[in-house]
């Protein structure tokens, strides 16, 4: 990756979605703190507000599901930063509540912010880095985008839909000079999990989350290692190469252990045996 020097380090326009909470918010402020001109954006303007000052941290207000928002705002970030070199899409959202009882509105709003939303950020950005000397997109997505989760069933829905994207993505960016991670983490300890917490204390449990920077962490490794895919989290690698093998005949044990980390008990008990459809 190329970009300016500053002090004999190697510096890059990075943009940020999601930056005003959670992983994006951690992404931001580090790339900030390693001297980077960093464009952070979400569509929460109060929180955005709140971000602690930093040399190089520009913000910037905009729904990336917004397409016509969302280039005005890539015009402004170009003519404040520069072209982004680095994006780490973190925007998303999540919703408790299996796939049939959900209201309509809330899974159209998943697939709204969750799928097309990282549709909208790489097309608006991917061409602006491979016209340019390349770049890095990194999508961050869910391990429930791999193992179906039922109390979560249209959020896991939507990040099953992350990963596919950014798997064919990666198929068509191979000559362009911009590679995609996608990174695939478990619970993460972010404002989003703690409010999930507290508004269905009967699924989600208050066991704690990994931390950002485990996320981050991962998907940096895999793009200095070439890979696509990522799985910060103790075990979560395991849990992807199951689901792999046998994906059919493994797909509700693995719900279970993914549920003992995040749920009450009633849900984390093993479900009866027998085959599947």
């Amino acid at each position: 990756m190329t970009g300016s020097r500053q002090g004999g380090t190697t510096t890059h326009t990075v943009l940020v979605t999601g930056a005003a909470s959670g992983i994006g918010r951690h992404a931001a402020l580090t790339y900030a703190r390693r001297g980077h001109p960093v464009a952070a954006v979400d569509v929460d303007a109060g929180r955005l507000a709140q971000l602690p000052p930093q040399t190089g941290l520009h913000t910037f207000v905009c729904d990336v599901a917004d397409s016509a928002a969302l280039d005005r705002t890539l015009e402004d970030v170009e003519a404040a930063v520069g072209t982004p070199a680095r994006v780490v899409h973190s925007a998303g959202i999540a919703r408790v509540g299996r796939l049939l009882d959900q209201p309509l509105a809330d899974i159209e709003q998943l697939v709204r912010v969750n799928y097309l939303g990282s549709v909208q950020v790489a097309r608006a950005v991917v061409p602006r880095m491979a016209a340019g000397q390349g770049g890095d997109l990194i999508l961050v997505a869910s391990i429930a985008g791999w193992v179906p989760m039922t109390p979560v069933g249209a959020y896991s829905a939507s990040k099953a839909a992350v990963v596919a994207m950014a798997e064919v993505l990666a198929r068509e960016c191979a000559d362009s000079g911009v590679r995609v991670v996608c990174v695939c983490p478990p619970a993460v300890e972010t404002p989003m999990l703690t409010a999930m917490q507290r508004s269905h204390p009967d699924v989600i449990s208050d066991a704690p989350g990994i931390h950002p920077d485990v996320v981050l962490r991962a998907a940096e490794r895999a793009l200095a290692r070439r890979r696509i895919l990522a799985f910060p989290g103790r075990g979560t690698t395991t849990l992807w190469r199951a689901r792999r093998l046998a994906p059919l005949r493994v797909t509700r044990v693995l719900e279970a252990v993914l549920l003992k980390q995040l749920s009450k008990s009633r849900f984390a008990r093993p479900p009866a045996t027998g085959k599947e459809a």
